[in-house]
C-alpha cells in the first residue's frame, strides 16, 4: 500500500514537471525566435540586404568549423533551390573584375591627407584662391626605377623621357584577406598634370587632361560630423541612393560576383539631365575594398559592358567612365569625421559646349556630394531611432517573458505551487 502511493506520487510530481518544462521550452524558444527575427530586420535595416550578405559571407568564412559549415551549406542549399544562381546571367567576372592594383592609384591622395596639417599653395593655388595644393605633390615625377620624387632643380634638367609621374608610383600592400586580384585596370593619364580649378564651401577641385578638351577631376573635402562606414553604406545601398538621389532615374543591381570577398557589383544607372539633352545611361563595375589596418575604405567604377543593358535611342551610352575614391577616417570606422579625395573621368559620347560642362562640375558636382552628405546624417540618424526602438522591443519582451508565471524556471513553478498548497492544507 505505501509503496503503490509512493509510485503514484512519483508519477504526479513527474507529470507536474515535465508539463513545467514544456513550458519553459515553450516560453524560451519563443522568446529566442522573436529575437532573432528583430535582430534579422534590425541588421537588414542597418546594413542593407547586400551588407547583411556580406556580414553573413564573412561570419561563415571565419568562424564556422568544417562539420557545422557543411550542415549549413546543405540547409542553405534546401531553402534556396529555386534562387537564381550568381554570376550565372553570362557576366564573366574573371575577365571583367577590376583589378586591386587600381587601388595603387590613390597612394598621392593618401599621402595627400596625411600632409594636409603642412599644405602649402603653389602660385596658381594661390591665383585660384584655393584652400589646400594637390599640384605640388601630384605633379611630383620620378626617375626610371626609383619611387622617391625628384627634386625641383633636377626636375627641371631632366627630360620627360628620364622622368615622370607614373613612376612614383608604387603597390600599397592592402590587407584584401585573400580577395581575388582581377585583371580590368583603369586607363588614366598619369603623366598629365593637375592644375586648381576652383574651391567652393567644403569642396577643392583641381583638373587634370586626359584627352583633348576632356578632363578628370580630384575632389577633396572633410566631414566632421559623419561616419566613414555610414558613408560607404550611402554609396553602395542601391536602394536608399534612389531615396536620396533625384538625378538616378534607374538604378539596377545586375550581376554581383559570386567569389567571397571581392565586393564587385555590375550595376545600371541613367542619370537625369537638364532639358535639351538626352539622359546619360552607364553600365559600370564597382569594387570596393575596407582595409581594416591602415584604416583606409577604397572605391572604383569603370564602365563595362552587358547583352542585358543594350544602348538604346533617346539615351547617350557613357562607355568611357572610371573614378577611385579613397576615405580616410580621423580614428575608426564607426567613429565621426572624414577625409575623402574623388577622382572621375567619364566621356560624354558628344561634343558639349564648355560653358555645360563648366556648369556640371562646378554646380552639379558640389550639390551632390552635399546631397550625399545629407543622406548620410538622415540615415545616421535612422539608424539611431532604429536601434533604440530595437531595445525597447527587447525591454518589452524580457518584461513580458519575467512577468508570465508560466515563463519562470521549472524548479520555480513546482516551488510556488507548494507554496500555494500550504495555506490550503492548514486550512
Amino acid at each position: 500500500m505505501l509503496l503503490n502511493r509512493f509510485v503514484l506520487a512519483i508519477k504526479n510530481q513527474s507529470r507536474e514537471t515535465l508539463r513545467a518544462w514544456s513550458y519553459q521550452c515553450e516560453s524560451i524558444f519563443a522568446q529566442r525566435s522573436r529575437r532573432i527575427q528583430q535582430l534579422f530586420s534590425f541588421y537588414q535595416s542597418v546594413y542593407g540586404t547586400q551588407g547583411l550578405k556580406q556580414l553573413w559571407r564573412a561570419y561563415y568564412r571565419r568562424e564556422l568549423q568544417p562539420p557545422l559549415r557543411g550542415m549549413v551549406m546543405s540547409a542553405v542549399g534546401l531553402v534556396g533551390l529555386n534562387i537564381k544562381r550568381l554570376g550565372s546571367d553570362g557576366f564573366d567576372w574573371n575577365k571583367e573584375r577590376l583589378a586591386l592594383s587600381n587601388f595603387d592609384l590613390c597612394r598621392r591622395d593618401i599621402e595627400f591627407i596625411n600632409a594636409l596639417p603642412h599644405n602649402q599653395l603653389c602660385e596658381r593655388c594661390q591665383s585660384k584662391k584655393m584652400k589646400y595644393c594637390y599640384c605640388q605633390l601630384g605633379n611630383q615625377r620620378c626617375r626610371k626605377g626609383q619611387t622617391k620624387p625628384s627634386t625641383s632643380k633636377e626636375a627641371e634638367k631632366e627630360s620627360e623621357a628620364e622622368s615622370s609621374i607614373s613612376n612614383c608610383q608604387r603597390p600599397l600592400d592592402l590587407d584584401v584577406r585573400n580577395a581575388p586580384a582581377g585583371s580590368v585596370r583603369i586607363q588614366a593619364q598619369d603623366d598629365h598634370k593637375w592644375e586648381p580649378y576652383f574651391s567652393k564651401n567644403e569642396f577643392s577641385i583641381w583638373r587634370r587632361q586626359e584627352r583633348s578638351s576632356l578632363y578628370s577631376y580630384k575632389v577633396y573635402a572633410r566631414f566632421d560630423d559623419i561616419t566613414a562606414d555610414d558613408f560607404l553604406h550611402v554609396q553602395t545601398d542601391l536602394d536608399y541612393r534612389r531615396q536620396w538621389d533625384d538625378t538616378a532615374l534607374r538604378l539596377e543591381l545586375i550581376s554581383e560576383d559570386p567569389v567571397p570577398g571581392s565586393n564587385s557589383h555590375l550595376i545600371y544607372w541613367e542619370m537625369q539631365w537638364p532639358r535639351l539633352f538626352a539622359n546619360r545611361d552607364y553600365v559600370y563595375c564597382r569594387r570596393y575594398i575596407k582595409d581594416d589596418n591602415k584604416k583606409l575604405i577604397f572605391i572604383c567604377n569603370r564602365g563595362a559592358n552587358h547583352n542585358s543593358y543594350p544602348a538604346l535611342s533617346g539615351k547617350v551610352r557613357v562607355t568611357d567612365y572610371w573614378s577611385l575614391m579613397v576615405i580616410k577616417p580621423f580614428r575608426g570606422f564607426h567613429e565621426p569625421g572624414l577625409h575623402f579625395v574623388l577622382t572621375y573621368y567619364d566621356d560624354p559620347g558628344i561634343p558639349i559646349p564648355q560653358n555645360i560642362k563648366s556648369w556640371v562640375t562646378q554646380k552639379q558636382m558640389p550639390e551632390f556630394l552635399t546631397k550625399m552628405y545629407v543622406a548620410t546624417k538622415n540615415y545616421a540618424c535612422s539608424r539611431a531611432i532604429k536601434m533604440k526602438d530595437m531595445f525597447h522591443g527587447f525591454a518589452l519582451i524580457n518584461d513580458e517573458y519575467t512577468a508570465n508565471q508560466q515563463r519562470g524556471s521549472w524548479l520555480g513553478s513546482l516551488s510556488r505551487r507548494k507554496a500555494n498548497s500550504k495555506p490550503e492544507a492548514d486550512r
